[in-house]
């Protein structure tokens, strides 16, 4: 299976993977073996490093003795992990433009299939890393010894995960077989999407508010034998467990091979057909303003193959599962007034948290390809232009955040006037924040992009994206229980909102002059 090519194909999928990586390599002379030695390492360095992040976070939680809990979070990232795992899936195979290219090579199907699947695994690891330290956790609180408790949570983990993306491939390439379904492929993957993003919105807010009288959450029958092999790999649970997930594998690699497999380049060939053709329509409209065409130009940016519903995966469903991971706290409805400027403060940090590399403010500029230097040879002004753009990401994450807000205040019984404050505090970190990312957007400019997981690749890929959550996350609550405690222990609450609100005009502005100064000026 490890042969020549396969290794090859591995070779070429890490360097699609991260661009801007392989580049920075590329630079310093690596080539070859060398690069794609370097980059696994970097790989498994990141790995490590979040293992560790997420052990911390997660330490202080006894999961031997809240097997609800324990179910929740599973589930939690189980849900992360298959949309990940559809998005990216449906990308590598049918929305990216390089599969056509392998069909005159000798490459078996087989080869193909796995280093594709391999290179969706690579992607959403960090997404799925919590999976392996919760189980981790539960054998170590339960007196598992170490070497046992390692293999086996890492076997679990990589059965786990591997079952979902054969489950994951299966439903997607067979969906893809139907003559509807390829006359209208992405119509159809938005559809599909949606209502599993509706379906685990709900799950996720309601497993999460429900509890027993213990103060643990219910539990989730079906993920109960995953607890019971984490806390106790040897007992007849655990062992059943363990021969079953590796039936249901076996059982799996056997469907793939025999119902996949053999039709998968035809299927490509064909649903890859239908998305240029489908992507190659575009109406006409009489227009004699070139402003109005390149804003009709810039909306047309977003029929982009699942661009916007990956847009809500990142913006909604990821910080949401973070932010939940971490917990909601019911907020007394009577706050006083002098709280406001905490809530405003916390709108900021919610902003900051939910504008990421995979927004769609982070993407406009690249979603151009070669058409930005077309645009750029026009009689018109780019800043404007630019401006159009920014202002189109702006608005579409304000909304964004303004929906998830207005969850957040219902969960947290928030009162309306802490709402506004909050949503007024999200407005202008959308801003601050959507100023760099759309300036990254620029610096990183990639225009022979294949898929839209590549695009959200730019710069450090998923580990980055994950990474700064996390800071933000440790960052936010540090400021704002300190902002909290000033408040809570002044005797003139007046005077620490208006220090910080003195503190925000100031930083804001200074945003606002550097990127003036650095980026929108280089456009005059």
């Amino acid at each position: 299976m490890f042969n020549r090519q396969f290794k090859a194909l591995m070779a070429v999928n890490l360097r699609l993977l991260n661009p801007q990586m392989t580049s920075k390599y590329r630079k310093k002379g690596l080539v070859g073996t060398k690069m794609t030695k370097k980059l696994l390492l970097q790989f498994v360095f990141n790995l490590l490093i979040f293992g560790v992040i997420y052990g911390f976070s997660m330490f202080t939680i006894d999961y031997s003795k809240m097997p609800g809990m324990f179910t929740s979070y599973i589930l939690m990232f189980l849900i992360l992990g298959i949309s990940q795992s559809m998005f990216g899936i449906y990308n590598v195979f049918f929305a990216g433009k390089d599969l056509n290219s392998y069909a005159p090579l000798p490459f078996k199907q087989s080869e193909i299939f796995i280093s594709k699947i391999v290179t969706v695994v690579l992607n959403i690891v960090p997404f799925t890393i919590p999976l392996v330290t919760i189980l981790f956790l539960t054998g170590m609180r339960n007196g598992v010894t170490l070497p046992v408790n390692l293999v086996v949570s890492l076997i679990s983990y990589l059965l786990v995960l591997t079952i979902v993306l054969l489950i994951c491939a299966i439903i997607v390439l067979k969906l893809t077989q139907i003559k509807t379904v390829q006359k209208h492929p992405s119509m159809t993957m938005n559809a599909l999407m949606m209502i599993s993003l509706a379906a685990a919105m709900f799950g996720i807010l309601s497993t999460n508010q429900a509890s027993n009288a213990s103060g643990d959450f219910i539990k989730i029958k079906f993920l109960l034998p995953l607890f019971y092999l984490s806390r106790d790999p040897f007992s007849s649970g655990g062992l059943i467990t363990l021969l079953t997930l590796f039936v249901i594998l076996i059982g799996l690699i056997f469907g793939v091979k025999a119902f996949v497999l053999p039709h998968l380049m035809d299927q490509v060939t064909q649903v890859s057909a239908s998305f240029q053709r489908n992507t190659s329509r575009r109406k006409h409209h009489e227009s004699h303003s070139i402003v109005k065409i390149l804003n009709l130009y810039n909306r047309q940016l977003l029929h982009e193959p699942n661009l916007l519903l990956q847009v809500l995966v990142n913006s909604v469903m990821v910080p949401l599962i973070f932010v939940i991971s971490f917990g909601f706290a019911r907020i007394p409805a009577d706050l006083p007034l002098k709280w406001v400027g905490v809530f405003f403060v916390g709108g900021i940090a919610l902003a900051f948290f939910n504008t990421n590399q995979g927004t769609l403010i982070a993407n406009l500029i690249a979603l151009d390809r070669e058409n930005f230097d077309f645009v750029k040879s026009l009689p018109i002004s780019m800043k404007k232009y630019l401006r159009q753009k920014f202002l189109l990401g702006f608005v579409f994450q304000n909304v964004i955040n303004l929906v998830l807000v207005v969850v957040i205040a219902i969960v947290t019984k928030m009162s309306f006037v802490m709402l506004i404050s909050t949503i007024l505090g999200s407005f202008l970190g959308t801003y601050l924040v959507g100023q760099y990312y759309f300036a990254r957007d620029f610096r990183l400019r990639i225009t022979n992009w294949t898929s839209i997981t590549e695009l959200f690749n730019r710069g450090g890929g998923n580990f980055e994206m994950v990474g700064i959550m996390f800071i933000i996350i440790i960052v936010s609550v540090i400021a704002l229980v300190a902002y909290s405690m000033a408040i809570f222990k002044a005797s003139n609450p007046m005077i620490i909102n208006s220090l910080v609100a003195i503190l925000i005009l100031i930083v804001s502005f200074a945003v606002h002059l550097h990127y003036q100064k650095y980026f929108w000026k280089k456009f005059n």
